[in-house]
Parts: structure tokens; sequence; C-alpha cells
């Protein structure tokens, strides 16, 4: 990296934070519950009516779905593999699964479990995100290098080409007509046209590792979790650059936003702490800790509970957020 560019992440990000320090309220996060699950908890994700939860549970060989009010399990199924990541349909009448020991990807019907169809995909399928108008599903290939695009309708691949080593996080933009994936072996984000064929129209630096992906609801930025680096990286996605860079815990995996887009919850897998970053001054808020290694992190739909799996302990940690 250029002096020159660091020099104008450097300014951009104090001047985003002097600029949002007016006014920006503090939360706090209480956990109030902690459970133990099937083994190895690699990923959970909140349905989009907030009323369950799914949680990949790798080492089980099981996805599990859990009332979001009372915890108690409402359905279950056992995948004959390793379900490593999910994504829901936007009704939340179907949940798509990846194995990561196989080249599949399932569709599961929620909140029951019954498996609807497997399609195969490429070698260690990892991410898996469906579109916001649900009629796509898009699939990163660790080992094959690879993107595949399933018809969720039709059931059908319609396109699996190369898009460089170890692709892994996704994620759409709220309108649909984007798709960005990092590159986790390389040091960038690729853009994607998806009305356009599923086309790869660009390319934006975020650094070393860029792991996961999560856009704010106006669809303005993008925030990248850069896993060896130890740091969250932030894109003007009107400007198709990074703009900042901000030093978080040790190896940030998953991150997910709060639902007004103020807040990014962070699992610091070396540091065994949830990190909470305002977004507003772009600063590292609060660090929780966790169970050894969280690896997967949830908000529900009101913004009012953050759900954290921990694989190496089979836990799960709810946390509630406090104004």
């Amino acid at each position: 990296m250029t002096r020159r560019l660091l020099l104008s992440l450097l300014l951009v990000s104090v001047s985003v934070g002097v600029f949002a320090r007016r006014g920006s309220p503090e939360s706090r996060l209480k956990t109030i519950k902690r459970f133990v699950v099937p083994a190895g908890p690699k990923s959970l994700r909140f349905s989009p009516d907030g009323k369950f939860v799914a949680v990949d549970c790798l080492y089980g060989h099981q996805v599990v779905f859990l009332d979001a009010s009372t915890y108690e399990r409402i359905g279950k199924v056992d995948v004959g593999g390793e379900p490593v990541e999910c994504s829901f349909a936007p009704d939340a009448s179907h949940l798509w699964v990846t194995l990561y020991n196989k080249r599949e990807v399932l569709e599961i019907e929620a909140p029951s479990g019954r498996i609807v169809h497997r399609i195969q995909v490429g070698t260690v399928p990892k991410v898996v995100e469906v579109s916001p108008d649900g009629k796509w599903v898009y699939v990163a290939n660790w080992d094959s290098g690879s993107l595949t695009v399933i018809d969720a309708q039709r059931l059908t691949v319609v396109r699996a080409f190369k898009v460089g080593r170890i692709p892994r996080g996704i994620a759409f933009t709220h309108d649909g007509k984007w798709a960005y994936l990092a590159i986790m072996g390389d040091t960038h984000v690729l853009k994607l046209d998806v009305a356009g064929g599923h086309r790869v129209v660009g390319k934006i630096y975020v650094g070393i590792t860029p792991r996961h992906l999560a856009i704010t609801p106006d669809d303005r930025f993008l925030y990248v979790s850069n896993n060896l680096a130890n740091r969250i990286t932030k894109v003007d996605l009107t400007l198709g650059k990074a703009v900042a860079e901000l030093g978080v815990g040790k190896m940030p995996r998953t991150i997910a936003l709060s639902p007004d887009g103020r807040r990014l919850y962070v699992c610091n897998y070396g540091s065994g702490t949830l990190g909470v970053l305002n977004l507003d001054t772009f600063q590292v808020e609060h660090n929780y800790k966790t169970r050894v290694h969280p690896i997967g992190v949830t908000a529900s739909p009101d913004g009012r509970q953050v759900w954290v799996s921990s694989y190496r302990t089979s836990t799960i940690q709810v946390f509630q957020v406090e104004q």
C-alpha cells in the first residue's frame, strides 16, 4: 500500500469519526442466555421474520432450528455431511445450506427441517447467499476457486465460473442489482452485475485475507473482515474504493450489521471476543468476552438480540442489546 493511500485512509477515518460523534448513542450488550447445541455450531442466521434461528452444526452433521424467544428446538435435520454456512429465502420458508465436505448445497424447508433439494456445486462450498428477491443463490467454492449461480425457482445451476483463489464472503446490495465476493486468498473484492448475467464488472482492493462481507441498508458502504490483518475495512460503494480501516481483535471472522446499519458486530476468533463497532464514528465501542473461538454471529431483525456461536465448545451465547 502506498504512503498516499495510507494517508488518505487515515484522513477519511478521522474525519468520519469527528463528524459523526455528535449525538451517537452508545449501545451495550448483556448476556441473557448460554446453551449447548450439537457439536460444532459453525454459523447461524436469524430468519427474516425474526421468529427462529438456524444453526449449522458442522461436526454434528445437523442443522437445527431454534425458537428465537424460548430457545427451544423446533426442528432439526441430519444432512449427511458437514453444514458450514446458510442463508434464508426472503420469506423465511426455506434455508439454503452448504456442505463443507461434499460438493452440495441443500434447500431445506424451514423450520421443519425437511430436505427439499440437493444441488451439485464446486469443491468445498463455503458461503451461500440468497438474493433479496429470492431469485438467485450464490455459492462460493473454496477449493474450486469458483462461484456457482443457482436459479432458485428452477433449481438449476445457470452459471459456474472461476473467480480466484479461496472465494468466500458474499453480499448482495439490497436493491438486488449488484453482488460482491471476497477473494480470501488475495487482496480484493469482486463486483458482479446480477441482472447482467452475473458477470464480474469490477475489482476493489481491500487488503489481505478478506473473509466476510456486510452491506449497509442504504447500499452505500461495504464492510470487510480482514482475517490475518486483524482489521475491518470500509468500502464506499459509490466511489468503488476502500476509504478507511480499523484495527480490531485477533482474526476477525464473521461480521453482522445491526438492522439500522449503525453497529457492526465482529467475531474476533483469536481474541475470544465479540467486538461492537460504532459505524457513525468508525471506532470500537466495546469488546465482550465469549466462549473460546467465536465463529458465527447474527443480529435479530428488530435489533434487540445478537447471537454468537463458538464451535469449539458447541455453545450459543445470546446478548440483549441495551441503549
